[in-house]
């Protein structure tokens, strides 16, 4: 309770919010994926999208009742009527997008290695999140076959330990998850050696799919007021996440008012 409610007061100190005249609507039933850190931290019910999304309904004037479930389940849930929001980039009244994802290729700086697209990484020994071939486009699924020096390894934590160790020249992840990782490794790794991240991937846009039109207006509205505010670069300082020109990572671009009020 105190950490939702510290969260909650460091969103009202931060924005000016509509919600905090409104007044209370009933729960709302959200359903957010499994844990994955930094990102879901289900058995501490916190993380980056926790936060944001309770945080955002909050302020939209709601009571967001969280459960955890795969994806597809989840869609399910929606379906049902057994949930009023999930994670989704289809289905629903669809919001603004809420956060993004950021995969890059993550190489110790002091090898000087120049990546500007993908085919360039021909020539390194690459290592990368399982199934990585199916989700970055068919120009990395045709390096990755062309590489002999391509590996793909979970759980994550291995990407990080094979990159410090030297055992490999670049690793393929979102850079937030492997930040956070990077913290869990063994102390005789040099973890700070500084990283250099080389944009090769479109950010992944995430949003919530809403049974309500009306409840997917409302959290359009509040998320709005959110992006304008310091509550997503708070969120990096928590969780010690980095950030390019004082702009985290997972930070999505604000989406024009009228655009996500015609997303059905």
């Amino acid at each position: 309770m105190g950490y939702r409610h510290g969260l909650l007061t460091l969103l009202l100190s931060t924005t000016v919010l509509g919600a905090a005249t409104t007044p209370e609507l009933p729960p709302l039933r959200l359903v957010i994926g499994e844990t994955k850190p930094p990102y879901v931290l289900a058995a501490e019910r916190r993380g980056i999208e926790y936060d944001l999304l309770t945080a955002a309904l909050d302020s939209a004037g709601y009571r967001p009742l969280v459960s955890f479930a795969p994806n597809k389940q989840a869609q399910l849930q929606l379906a049902a009527g057994q949930a009023d929001a999930v994670i989704s980039n289809s289905g629903g009244f669809l919001s603004d997008p809420y956060i993004a994802y950021k995969n890059a290729a993550i190489s110790l700086c002091r090898n000087k290695l120049r990546i500007h697209k993908v085919p360039e990484l021909d020539r390194y020994r690459v290592a990368s999140f399982h199934n990585a071939q199916r989700y970055l486009g068919p120009e990395f699924a045709a390096m990755a076959a062309r590489n002999p020096d391509y590996i793909e390894r979970s759980p994550q934590i291995i990407l990080n330990r094979l990159l410090y160790s030297g055992r490999v020249d670049v690793a393929i992840s979102d850079i937030n998850i492997f930040q956070h990782f990077t913290a869990q490794l063994d102390p005789r790794l040099d973890t700070r050696q500084p990283l250099c991240f080389h944009s090769l991937f479109p950010p992944t846009l995430y949003r919530l799919a809403f049974r309500d039109q009306t409840a997917r207006d409302r959290f359009n509205r509040a998320l709005r007021q959110i992006l304008r505010g310091d509550f997503y670069e708070t969120l990096a300082q928590r969780y010690r996440l980095p950030m390019e020109n004082g702009r985290p990572y997972f930070k999505p671009p604000e989406v024009g008012a009228s655009e996500a009020d015609k997303s059905k």
